[in-house]
């Protein structure tokens, strides 16, 4: 197999170096040489005044990145002192234009509004040279080309801002992503091991089989929490990969039973022939569970708890409902205060699903959330 390498492009600084080094060796085409022939020739002034022309108008352009207007303004200083003494006017006309293109594609804010004036005062002076040339349209080719110079880098510069946008948005969702991967792994494990660790304290006094029985169970979340992480961890290295770790809906009896073995009076129902969807589904509708027992467990201890899964022709309906206080808007915001909500709804949202979460009409804490199959 033909191995496939990705496109290299050249460092911005080297590439500023080339295009100075080739606007340099242009531009010395133009010196008068005294080893020229007769007539063709300059004198030692004529020369070392060329010279300064050409260095003006090509080694600025090592700084077109950081100043565009100041290359701009030296370079048409040049092509001005060139047509005033009957130089040739290509190399400096070329550079003119690679310095509009740098105005356009690396200016400011400022200098890129300033860009869009001077491109549509070329436009206009093109048309109106255009008409008033008698035939001679030289001037009106050069503000043309001066126009399309600067709209060039306008759209080059376009381009890279919705580029950086993109990237900054997909770091975004990235960032969120994990948040909501560590969040859903961490808190419940931690706080199943939270209640079990004050059930064996309160127990390691007056009953140390109790208290035995607690800290197994705590060593159980421990180990379970564990191979959760190496499995966030796994996915997050090789992104796009499906790991047969991942949790899926199969595993909601074993969540169920790790709820009831942390306190919670906690039932599973199914409805429907359950089926394999989509990976990105079924972790979905297990991280749902996942974090409404969890919340249950940190803020109705003792409960009971219904986990109801109903397998649809579209997808799969998630509902879980408590018997507790019903809320948890009295919960401070850095102890998590729907944190991993918010998380969930991103989740179905991604999903084109939807979740729903608040008190029930009869009390309690009811979460549900529609998977769409999207397979």
């Amino acid at each position: 197999m033909s191995r496939a390498w990705p496109p290299r492009r050249l460092p911005a600084r080297t590439a500023d170096r080339l295009l100075a080094a080739a606007l340099l060796i242009w531009a010395l085409f133009d010196v008068p040489w005294w080893w020229r022939p007769p007539g063709h020739g300059g004198s030692a002034l004529a020369i070392a005044g060329v010279l300064g022309l050409a260095a003006a108008q090509s080694v600025p352009f090592l700084w077109r990145r950081s100043q565009p207007a100041a290359v701009l303004a030296l370079t048409g200083a040049c092509l001005a002192v060139k047509y005033a003494a009957h130089l040739n006017l290509w190399s400096a006309g070329a550079a003119v234009l690679a310095g509009a293109y740098g105005l356009g594609a690396y200016g400011g804010r400022a200098v890129r509004q300033a860009a869009r004036l001077l491109a549509f005062g070329a436009v206009l002076a093109a048309l109106i040279t255009l008409q008033a040339g008698g035939g001679d349209h030289t001037a009106a080719v050069a503000c043309a080309l001066l126009a399309a110079a600067l709209v060039l880098g306008e759209v080059t510069s376009a381009h890279r801002d919705i580029a950086t946008a993109a990237a900054r948005h997909a770091h975004d969702l990235e960032r969120a992503s994990l948040a909501r991967e560590l969040h859903d792994v961490v808190a419940h494990q931690l706080s199943a091991i939270a209640v079990q660790a004050g059930a064996a304290r309160l127990a390691s006094a007056g009953d140390p089989r109790a208290a035995s029985a607690a800290i197994a169970a705590i060593e159980r979340q421990a180990r379970g929490g564990l191979a959760e992480l190496n499995t966030l961890v796994r996915e997050l290295r090789q992104p796009g990969t499906a790991d047969p770790d991942l949790p899926r809906l199969s595993d909601l009896p074993r969540l169920v039973q790790r709820a009831r073995e942390s306190g919670l009076r906690a039932e599973f129902r199914v409805k429907g022939e359950p089926r394999q969807l989509a990976a990105a589904v079924e972790l979905a509708g297990y991280r749902v569970v996942q974090e409404s027992l969890t919340n249950a467990i940190r803020y109705a201890p003792g409960a009971a708890a219904t986990v109801h899964l109903a397998y649809r022709a579209d997808g799969v309906a998630v509902d879980v409902a408590d018997d507790g206080p019903g809320t948890l808007a009295a919960v401070p915001v850095g102890q998590g205060g729907g944190t991993g909500l918010a998380g969930l709804s991103e989740r179905a949202r991604l999903l084109g699903g939807c979740l729903e979460a608040g008190s029930g009409p009869e009390g309690g804490f009811v979460v549900h959330a529609f998977l769409p199959d999207t397979r």
